[in-house]
C-alpha cells in the first residue's frame, strides 16, 4: 500500500509487482487507487510514484525493493509520504486578509510555513499559483524522496542551516540521477517534453540550462503511452522498466543537457510579484511557438525577435558572471550598495557624482555603470517579449504590466523589472540594489520601498492586487537545489 498525504488531500494506492521471474511483457508493478470511487486522480503524483517505484525496483532488485516495504508484523507494506508546498508556489493574498495583515514583505514572511490553500464558501479549493514551477517541484522533490529513502542514490544534506559537501561526487551522481528520473516523470505527466527547465532549477538550482533533446526521452514515453493497461490504474511491464532504468542511467550516453551555474552577484536581490486579477492566459507559449513556425519573417530579417532576444539573454549572463562578479565589484557592492547604489534612482546613477564617488574598478561610478548596462539589457530583452507578443497577437508584456514594471524601475535602487517565464498578467520580477535592513533576514528598505508602490496601485486599482512573494535570489547546488533534511512528519 502505497499512501500519499498532502495538506489539502490525500492520495492512496494498491501497490502491486511480481516477487518472481517473469517476461518481459509481463506487468512489474501495478498502482491502482486503493477507494476509486472516491479517488481524484493527480498524474504529476501516480505518474512520478509508478515510474520512479519502477526504477527503484529495477536498481536495487525485487527482494531489497521487497524488503524495504514489508512491515515485521505482517505479509504486507505500506510507505506513507507526506507532500508539502512552500507558501511561495500559491497566492497568499487570502491569508493575510484574513489575518488583517497588509501586503508586505516582512508579513509576507511571518506566515507560518507550509499553509494550505484557502476555501471557498462551498468548502471548494481555491488554487491560485504564482507560476513558480510547484508541478516540477512535486515531482522532483517525490522523486527524490523515494530515491533517498530506498538508498539508491545519495543527496547533499542539510545540517544546520548549511549543506553537508561531504562526498561530493557521489552527491552529483545522484543529483544526475535524480534530474532525469524527474525530467521523464514530469514529461509524462504532461503529455509532451516541455523546457525543461523548471524540473532542472528544482534539481540543481540557479543555472543556465539547455535542455536535453526529444528524442532522448521521446521513444520511451511514447511506448509507455502505446501500453494497454488496465482500467482504473497504472501499470509498466518488465521489458519497459529495463529500458527507464538504462534511459535514467543514460548507459547510451544520449543526454545532451547542460548546466551552468550563474547566481545574483552579493549585494543585489530578487524580488517576485504575485498579481491577481488579471487575466490568465495558459496557451500564450503555445501560440508564440505557432507564429514562430507559421509567420515569423519581421521586417527585413528572418527570426529578428529571437535572434536579438538571444543576444540580449547572453548579455545579461556575461554581465552577470563577469563584469558584476570580480572580487573589487563584489566589495564595491557590500560597501556602497545599501548607502549610495540604493538611495539613488537608475537616472541618478548617470549624473555627476559626489566627491567620493572616484572612477577606479569597484568604485560607485563602476558599478552603476555596470548595473546601467544591465538595466539596458533587460530593458531591450523586454522590448523583444513586447515586439514578438504583438507580431504574434500574444499579450507576453501586457500594456498593465508594462506601466507597472516601468513605475517599479524608477525607484530608487532598482536595476530591472519585467514579466517572467511565458509572460501574462499574473507575475512580475524586480532585480535591485538592496538597501539597508529593516528587518533581518526577511526586508530591506530598497523592497520595502517597491512593496508600497504596489500597495498603492492595488489601492488605485478595483480589480487587480500586488502582493510581494518571500521569495530570494538562490545560488546553485547544496540547499539552493534537491536536497535531504530532517523536516518532522
Amino acid at each position: 500500500m502505497c499512501t500519499v498525504l498532502s495538506l489539502t488531500r490525500s492520495f492512496s494506492y494498491r501497490l502491486s509487482y511480481l516477487l518472481g521471474s517473469q517476461d518481459d511483457d509481463d506487468v512489474a508493478i501495478r498502482l491502482q487507487p486503493r477507494h476509486p470511487e472516491t479517488h481524484t486522480s493527480n498524474k504529476f503524483v501516480e505518474r512520478s510514484l509508478l515510474l520512479a517505484l519502477s526504477y527503484i525496483q529495477q536498481s536495487i532488485g525485487l527482494q531489497e525493493f521487497h524488503s524495504k516495504l514489508r512491515q515485521p508484523d505482517d505479509n504486507g507494506g505500506a510507505l506513507a509520504i507526506k507532500l508539502r508546498a512552500d507558501n511561495d508556489f500559491y497566492s497568499q493574498i487570502t491569508h493575510l486578509k484574513q489575518r488583517g495583515l497588509d501586503l508586505t514583505p516582512k508579513n509576507i514572511e511571518s506566515l507560518e510555513p507550509f499553509l494550505p490553500c484557502p476555501k471557498d464558501e462551498m468548502g471548494n479549493l481555491v488554487v491560485n499559483k504564482t507560476g513558480l514551477g510547484s508541478s516540477a517541484a512535486l515531482v522532483t522533490s517525490l522523486v527524490g524522496a523515494l530515491l533517498s529513502f530506498f538508498d539508491v542514490v545519495s543527496l547533499p544534506v542539510t545540517k544546520d542551516g548549511g549543506t553537508n559537501s561531504n562526498n561530493k561526487e557521489l552527491h552529483e551522481e545522484g543529483l544526475r540521477i535524480a534530474h532525469n528520473l524527474s525530467q521523464i516523470c514530469h514529461c509524462h505527466a504532461q503529455g509532451k517534453v516541455g523546457s525543461g527547465f523548471d524540473v532542472s532549477s528544482a534539481v540543481y538550482g540557479s543555472h543556465i540550462y539547455t535542455r536535453f533533446s526529444e528524442n532522448v526521452i521521446n521513444r520511451f514515453l511514447e511506448s509507455v503511452d502505446a501500453q494497454k493497461g488496465f482500467e482504473g490504474g497504472l501499470d509498466l511491464t518488465g521489458i519497459l522498466s529495463q529500458q527507464l532504468r538504462e534511459l535514467v542511467n543514460d548507459t547510451t550516453k544520449e543526454w545532451d543537457c547542460a548546466v551552468t551555474p550563474i547566481s545574483l552577484p552579493q549585494g543585489l536581490e530578487l524580488l517576485m510579484a504575485d498579481i491577481c486579477g488579471g487575466s490568465e492566459s495558459p496557451s500564450m507559449a503555445k501560440k508564440i511557438l505557432e507564429w514562430k513556425k507559421n509567420n515569423r519573417k519581421v521586417g527585413f530579417l528572418d527570426d529578428y525577435y529571437w535572434k536579438d532576444l538571444k543576444r540580449c539573454n547572453n548579455k545579461i549572463v556575461s554581465l552577470i558572471s563577469n563584469q558584476l562578479a570580480s572580487q573589487t565589484v563584489l566589495k564595491g557592492l557590500q560597501r556602497d550598495g545599501p548607502v549610495i547604489l540604493a538611495s539613488r534612482t537608475a537616472e541618478q546613477w548617470k549624473k555627476p557624482m559626489p566627491s567620493s564617488w572616484h572612477e577606479f574598478e569597484g568604485s560607485s561610478w563602476d558599478i552603476a555603470g555596470k548595473l546601467l548596462d544591465l538595466r539596458m539589457a533587460f530593458m531591450e530583452s523586454r522590448q523583444n517579449l513586447k515586439g514578438m507578443g504583438k507580431a504574434a497577437d500574444v499579450p507576453v508584456e501586457p500594456d498593465e504590466q508594462t506601466n507597472l514594471a516601468n513605475a517599479t524601475m524608477k525607484l530608487p535602487g532598482v536595476v530591472a523589472s519585467g514579466v517572467p517565464g511565458a509572460g501574462g498578467y499574473d507575475a512580475l520580477f524586480v532585480v535591485y540594489v538592496k538597501g539597508t535592513v529593516t528587518c533581518v533576514d526577511k526586508s530591506d528598505s530598497v523592497r520595502d520601498n517597491i512593496a508600497n508602490l504596489w500597495r498603492d496601485f492595488s489601492n488605485q486599482n478595483d480589480t487587480t492586487v500586488v502582493c510581494p512573494l518571500s521569495v530570494k535570489a538562490a545560488g546553485f547546488g547544496g540547499e539552493n537545489g534537491l536536497c535531504a533534511s530532517a523536516l518532522r512528519w
